[in-house]
């Protein structure tokens, strides 16, 4: 497949299907901009981590500029991006895991506990001659980091993953970021004295043998994003386009600044809650509904999303770092309910499978079998212009257990919030703006 044959089926893709979203500030031009072009890694049947190439780049337009390192989906919809950090015969490259919630990019560093398999060795602090910890007295270390104890002088993190359960403790500081080329002959761009979080002691952090640790692009200043925005390298803007498994033979993209497309055209809400000090971080929408199979359910109502000032729960975001869907229990009791009827009303019966945990929803039968009966989800933002159509191969999952087979619904229950993952946004265009004051908008594009 050409380079240009798999931009216009992504092309395609967008505009006859309304999930093509974007979400930044309109106008990027005069201003720096790079790319991140996408590599698919899944696993065999033998458990091996195989890397599929695509035979091309994901669209024609591209304007790579500088800094292009590569990054890859892994285990599903979880995305990664390689970097190296150090300089000279110290440098070493790590894959980090993409995350959208946390306002810092951190990776495992020697010593660290408990002892995980990763993606070449732990970096190691001694060796890099541009390694500096982040000292208690520096104006940096504010919350949410913290002086460490006991007269040490250094600046302590400590991220959790509400999600997952996971956390990560260590020490906040500085070191060269090293991005490398997607094929022979590419420059190597590197950036000096980028903060990050060196962890020596991480738990239940899932990495899956491969990921050294997590790559921010919060709207916090210690993110990625933020902090070559602050140094002119890029806009305050990025946007991504995921690629499913089922596209081998394309790339999907990461872009910053001007290197993304145009969307002058595009149907738009605002972000919301820009205070950093009460999760302002994160991207928040306005979601007011839900459709199933094309029909309002009028059961779901717009209060169901609100954020409570207080309690700083609910509310809706975005996150590259979460595989699948998370919804708030009112709105996730009436979704589920509704798709219950309907697959009950073409025969297809509720199943409970041994084992998966989960998967809180499936039903009898193959992929095949009741594939045509599956329903689509439709998202309605403010203004009622803006959705996101989410087809049913982005809802339901196969899965065979003793040799029976089901499929199940991939949106889960969540008391926190609602987040809309990874998985249920492939093959959709997404632009978001990092800038906490600057005009922040959802768009459909329509190019």
């Amino acid at each position: 497949m050409s380079s240009v044959y798999a931009c216009m089926l992504c092309f395609f893709l967008a505009v006859l299907n309304p999930v093509s979203l974007a979400l930044g500030a309109a106008g990027s031009s005069g201003v720096a901009g790079f790319s991140l072009p996408l590599v698919p890694h899944y696993r065999t049947a033998a458990g091996v981590l195989e890397e599929l190439l695509p035979e091309g780049d994901a669209e024609d337009d591209m304007n790579i500029t500088s800094i292009r390192p590569k990054m890859i989906p892994y285990s599903g919809a979880i995305y990664s991006v390689r970097v190296g950090i150090g300089s000279g015969g110290t440098q070493h490259f790590y894959k980090l895991a993409l995350d959208l919630v946390h306002p810092l990019t951190w990776m495992r560093c020697q010593p660290c506990i408990p002892e995980k398999k990763q993606d070449g060795s732990v970096f190691n602090t001694a060796v890099s001659p541009h390694y500096h910890f982040i000292a208690s007295t520096d104006p940096r270390c504010m919350a949410p980091y913290k002086r460490a104890g006991q007269g040490q002088g250094r600046c302590t993190f400590d991220v959790k993953f509400q999600y997952e359960g996971s956390r990560a403790h260590g020490l906040l500081s500085t070191d060269n970021f090293v991005f490398d080329g997607s094929g022979p002959g590419s420059p190597i761009s590197e950036v000096d004295g980028l903060v990050f979080g060196c962890a020596h002691n991480t738990h239940n952090f899932i990495n899956h043998d491969v990921w050294a640790g997590v790559m921010s692009l919060n709207r916090h200043p210690t993110s990625f994003i933020r902090q070559l925005s602050d140094r002119g390298l890029a806009a305050s803007r990025f946007s991504y386009c995921l690629v499913g498994k089922e596209h081998d033979k394309r790339r999907g993209f990461l872009r910053f600044g001007a290197d993304i497309p145009d969307q002058s055209h595009a149907r738009s809400t605002k972000l919301l809650h820009g205070e950093l000090a009460q999760g302002g971080g994160m991207y928040y929408v306005r979601l007011d509904g839900i459709s199933l199979g094309g029909r309002r359910l009028t059961a779901i109502t717009p209060a169901m999303f609100e954020r409570n000032p207080h309690s700083l729960h609910g509310g809706c975001t975005l996150d590259i770092g979460t595989a699948d869907t998370l919804m708030t229990p009112d709105a996730y009791r009436v979704l589920v309910a509704e798709v219950v009827a309907h697959m009950h009303s073409r025969g297809v019966h509720r199943a409970t499978v041994p084992g998966v945990q989960k998967l809180k929803l499936c039903f009898h039968g193959t992929w095949q079998s009741i594939r045509a009966h599956l329903p689509s989800v439709t998202l309605h933002f403010y203004p009622e212009s803006a959705v996101l159509f989410i087809k049913p191969e982005l809802l339901f999952v196969a899965v065979t257990h003793e040799h029976i087979h089901y499929v199940c619904f991939a949106v889960a229950p969540y008391a926190e919030r609602t987040v809309i993952g990874a998985g249920q946004m492939l093959d959709t265009r997404f632009s978001l703006t990092s800038n906490i004051t600057g005009s922040s908008l959802l768009r459909r594009s329509a190019i």
